[in-house]
């Protein structure tokens, strides 16, 4: 997925720019130099504490200096499925919503160029 190739190259580029071996990122994610070597190809999804752990060892303010200023999935995304069952659309709502207050209360915005 194109998000997560954009995601790889940018986490790339700041340890490149660190001049940080993957292996001393993976060992501050707790994770093998093989699968950062993975995020950084895009091949290896991540998950949100992962991703703020990562942005703590790459030396950055927020999440958003890693991700792209925008993005639409050139698809529609899969339904979410909880324990292998499929919510319904209320509550795939609800997890949007619940999402979008956690955001907005932690002050998760876009910072304007």
């Amino acid at each position: 997925m194109e998000l997560y190739r954009r995601l790889g190259r940018a986490v790339a580029d700041r340890r490149r720019k660190l001049r940080l071996t993957q292996s001393t990122v993976a060992e501050k994610l707790g994770l093998s130099r093989a699968s950062v070597a993975n995020l950084e190809n895009g091949r290896q999804r991540i998950m949100v504490h992962q991703l703020f752990a990562l942005v703590n060892a790459l030396k950055l303010k927020s999440i958003l200096d890693l991700v792209p200023d925008t993005w639409a999935p050139p698809q529609p995304l899969p339904d979410i499925t909880v324990s292998g069952l499929t919510l319904s659309p209320q509550q795939q709502s609800s997890v949007e919503t619940l999402l979008a207050s956690v955001f907005a209360q932690d002050g998760l915005k876009k910072r304007s160029p």
